[in-house]
């Protein structure tokens, strides 16, 4: 029997919410943009709850760390902030800004360096960072009328564009300022993290921010890059440009909500709704009778050649994995005329 979109959406979600959740880091903050993305489509009252209580019992812990990856859950506090104008979620979300604009660790050229909880990697920038801190400013910074933040945003979103995209259109890992170059490979959930980003920067700036023309041209060299990429079964491998390597499912799902958040912002993006169905039916098809999301690759730091990308274990149920598909699914269930309930 087959399920349809609101019943996946329902056992993804509660897969998620089941998953331990144990700390203010990075897959957790993704889990719940997701979680987000489907409690702004179906208006469920549920999940916003989780989300709150899940924001309050870490705030009670004390442990909200300052660092670029564990910025990820402050998404949320700007959705609560914003349904309830609770003063200590506007509180924080400035703090977090405050650290990003002022004492974040930066290479050189200005850019973040990526810095994790659990440690930091000296003169690195990564393609995840767009996602992490780099979306985060610019969001917030128009949610507080901070201008500051949202050209912070923007330039560290064109600085990890100039240094990581290729001229094929696909992001590589990461780039080292002392060895003045890329590092990694051309990685999938890496180019999901971007596209998704170029996206959403489409969907929140004004029609008359300047930057739009140049996030909407490196959006396009990236979607003709995946199209030439994309693997028969939909899916990319986990190292874009090496098809030995393994097929995953966290990409596919990314890259498939970027595409269909860009669809309503511009023509030029049609020419890739086919490969965003692809990807979305392959997607779902991982997706177990227990609401998870399988063939998701572990968290993956910068790897020297594609075997290291390969070996990474993708078995496990993975937060991210979560938060991509719910976006995914979110998005789906709008261009299906799924309207909230608020």
């Amino acid at each position: 029997m087959s399920r349809s979109l609101s019943a996946i959406a329902g056992q993804v979600s509660q897969a998620t919410k089941r998953m331990p959740m144990a700390e203010w880091n990075w897959s957790e903050g993704v889990a719940l943009y997701g979680l987000v993305s489907l409690w702004k489509t179906t208006g469920d009252d549920a999940l916003l709850q989780y989300l709150k209580t899940w924001v309050d019992g870490q705030l009670a812990r004390g442990q909200v760390f300052e660092t670029v990856n564990a910025t990820a859950p402050c998404f949320s506090l700007i959705e609560l902030y914003t349904a309830s104008g609770e003063p200590r979620y506007a509180a924080i979300i400035k703090s977090r800004v405050e650290f990003l604009l002022r004492r974040a660790e930066r290479l050189e050229n200005g850019a973040f360096e990526h810095t994790l909880v659990e440690t930091s990697f000296g003169g690195q920038m990564w393609v995840d960072t767009l996602f992490m801190a780099g979306l985060f400013l610019v969001k917030a910074g128009l949610l507080l009328g901070d201008r500051e933040a949202v050209e912070e945003g923007l330039t560290q979103y064109f600085l990890h564009v100039r240094q990581l995209q290729q001229e094929n259109g696909l992001y590589v890992h990461g780039w080292d300022e002392k060895k003045n170059g890329p590092i990694g490979c051309l990685w999938a959930r890496g180019n999901a993290w971007a596209a998704i980003v170029s996206a959403e920067l489409l969907a929140l700036l004004p029609e008359t921010e300047p930057a739009r023309e140049r996030i909407s041209a490196a959006l396009s060299r990236q979607l003709a890059g995946l199209l030439r990429y994309q693997d028969i079964s939909g899916l990319w491998t986990t190292v874009m440009d090496v098809p030995e390597t393994y097929v995953e499912t966290s990409a596919a799902a990314g890259i498939a909500y970027a595409v269909k958040r860009a669809l309503h912002f511009g023509h030029e993006y049609e020419a890739y709704a086919e490969m965003a169905d692809r990807a979305a039916r392959a997607a779902l098809s991982h997706v177990d009778w227990e609401g998870v999301l399988r063939g998701v690759s572990a968290g993956t730091g910068v790897q020297k050649h594609p075997g290291e990308y390969h070996v990474i274990a993708q078995h496990r149920a993975e937060g991210y994995g979560q938060g991509l598909l719910l976006m995914l699914l979110s998005a789906m269930m709008a261009e299906n005329g799924h309207e909230a309930a608020k």
